[in-house]
């Protein structure tokens, strides 16, 4: 008699994400707006947990007993099939490790090995937190990456981690004058401006929004943040 296949495909399990810490510097608290999106990244409070639908495959095989025909059912969880997972996540370790190792070869950035020993840092703690996290995610870290062969005359900013392991980088003279990015994936970023405003000096200027980092500069160069952050 041929096997017989049982699917459930609609039959779900909620899973929650763990959240991790901030890595690096601990000026996240301070330097972005509390109205902005990804607010959680900013402040380090756990946002809500969040449910991932996970599809459960069953498989059925008849056998025969004096009292009749049973089928045995067992399932496993999509998402808890270990070499599926473990190969993904290695995958993406060996590409962020690749790419920073590339960052070697970036004559355009001239702090190439501080930005090295950095990002290594920041990748194994956020490893040896949470073994399973991603590190460092890969396509924040490529957005980063274009950013600054894009303008090679940036200073080293200050480098941290955001607990979805996306990075965080900000240039400062003082809590007047702060400009920080945070890199997300696509070639997008959350970025925040403070400085002084000139015309009541008790007050800032606070300028952030969500953009594409290849026209960032070009949007942000009114308020002279390049006088802060280039060499």
């Amino acid at each position: 008699m041929p096997e017989v296949v049982l699917q459930e495909p609609n039959r779900r399990f909620n899973e929650t994400r763990k959240d991790s810490v901030a890595y690096g510097d601990k000026d996240l608290l301070d330097t972005f707006p509390s109205e902005q999106p990804y607010h959680s990244a900013w402040t380090g409070r756990i946002p809500l947990p969040q449910q991932f639908p996970t599809i459960i495959y069953f498989w059925g095989r008849p056998s025969v007993n004096p009292e009749g025909r049973e089928v045995s059912i067992s399932g496993w969880s999509e998402k808890e099939d270990p070499f599926t997972q473990t190969d993904l996540l290695e995958n993406e370790e060996n590409l962020v490790k690749k790419l920073i190792l590339q960052i070697r070869t970036s004559l355009s950035i001239p702090y190439r090995e501080r930005l090295i020993n950095r990002l290594l840092t920041l990748f194994n703690d956020a490893k040896e937190e949470d073994s399973t996290s991603l590190g460092i995610s890969i396509g924040s870290l490529r957005n980063f990456y274009n950013f600054l062969r894009l303008h090679p005359n940036l200073k080293y900013p200050r480098i941290s981690l955001s607990p979805d392991c996306n990075i965080y980088v900000s240039w400062r003279i003082n809590q007047n004058h702060v400009f920080s990015i945070y890199f997300l994936s696509e070639k997008d970023a959350v970025f925040v401006v403070l400085k002084p405003n000139e015309a009541h000096p008790d007050r800032q200027i606070r300028v952030s929004g969500t953009i594409t980092t290849d026209i960032l500069m070009e949007k942000v160069a009114p308020y002279g943040v390049w006088d802060w952050i280039s060499e």
